[in-house]
């Protein structure tokens, strides 16, 4: 039994180091990177850095929603995601309230809509990173930071970063993929027949989709416990993450949170490093803004590659943007990392719930 629990460990961790060298990309995210640079820089310039919180967390995460598609589906993929997100965001921010009756509300709608977004998996590989953006976003929203933006203003604003990075990206492309290569063609069967195809207690993506909207519920309620009880800060991470790494099968999703740990730890420690010892101080709005879009650079250089190094990317982002709402750096660095290891843990043991028997336990 211990030779086979170190057998798994060591799979686990070969996994969480590995990277696939050849879909490692790095124009795409220079781009990315760039976009978000300019866009706090410009909004500094406007006495709105506000604003740039929500454009910059569009620009950044509406491109994971495809990459490896041709032209034009690949930008139809983006729009569509890009709807979804704005949605999310939207009804996040309605429902994001200290009211204890709309928080109540909130944990219930975080289960749904995590039930719904785990289900979009049935329908295709693109759906279910959609379902994934939307879940994530959803979290972000409904217990981020609060600035001085609206539901609508800052719906608006991610669905402008978004739009406007798709554009630039689809413009860049078409270097490689010109007008006259851009074919257009039918998916059958639809959307809407594959998802009724599956609606069954036997299939895989309806027993997904349960757990992870009793995780999302489960990880939202202990999140705000935190924040009311002891004044947690960051509530939007614990469920935030387990939107990421929760899977369908035990496995990969055991693999993923070892993944999301360790390249928090790495995020949060490149942060420590920045912060306490290059600059010795919380960093200037340009100083953020450089160590965001290099955040928004690694995200999307592996997202393909390796998880670890991709998560270091989203954590330091993540974590450097708000700091344009004067949310303290520094101090929240042990809260992150509690957090993450707390949704680990829910999500790994949600994981075992109702599992799919064709797909052995590893760990």
């Amino acid at each position: 039994m211990n030779n086979e629990f170190a057998t798994a460990l060591g799979d686990v961790g070969r996994e969480v180091i590995k990277i696939e060298r050849d879909l490692v990309h790095f124009f795409y995210p220079v781009v990315a990177g760039i976009t978000v640079l300019v866009a706090v820089i410009v909004c500094d310039k406007i006495e709105s850095p506000q604003l740039a919180i929500p454009f910059a967390i569009g620009a950044t995460l509406t491109p994971l929603a495809s990459t490896r598609e041709p032209s034009p589906r690949r930008t139809f993929t983006y729009l569509w995601a890009l709807v979804w997100i704005s949605f999310s965001v939207l009804l996040a921010s309605l429902l994001s309230r200290d009211a204890l009756a709309i928080a109540i509300v909130g944990i219930a709608v975080s289960g749904l809509y995590g039930f719904a977004c785990g289900l979009a998996g049935r329908i295709s590989a693109n759906a279910r990173v959609i379902g994934v953006l939307s879940l994530v976003f959803f979290a972000i929203y409904l217990g981020s930071p609060q600035t001085r933006l609206g539901a609508l203003e800052s719906t608006a604003m991610v669905a402008f970063g978004g739009f406007l990075q798709i554009g630039v990206l689809t413009l860049l492309s078409l270097r490689r993929e010109p007008l006259s290569t851009w074919a257009i063609s039918a998916v059958s069967p639809s959307a809407l027949q594959r998802l009724r195809d599956g609606l069954s207690w036997h299939e895989s993506y309806v027993r997904h989709a349960l757990r992870l909207g009793a995780a999302m519920a489960t990880g939202t309620a202990l999140a705000l416990f935190l924040a009311h009880t002891f004044s947690w800060p960051h509530q939007y991470w614990l469920p935030m993450t387990i939107a990421w790494i929760l899977l369908p099968d035990a496995y990969a999703t055991t693999t993923k949170t070892a993944s999301r740990i360790a390249g928090t730890f790495l995020g949060v420690g490149f942060i420590a490093v920045v912060v306490g010892v290059i600059l010795g101080a919380e960093p200037s709005l340009r100083q953020s803004a450089v160590i965001a879009g290099f955040g928004a650079f690694l995200m999307l250089a592996f997202i393909f590659a390796n998880y670890t190094a991709t998560t270091t990317g989203i954590t330091i982002f993540a974590m450097t943007i708000f700091t344009l709402v004067d949310d303290p750096l520094n101090s929240t660095l042990p809260y992150r990392l509690a957090l993450t290891v707390m949704a680990g843990a829910i999500a790994l043991t949600f994981a075992q719930f109702w599992r799919d028997e064709s797909v052995p336990t590893q760990v």
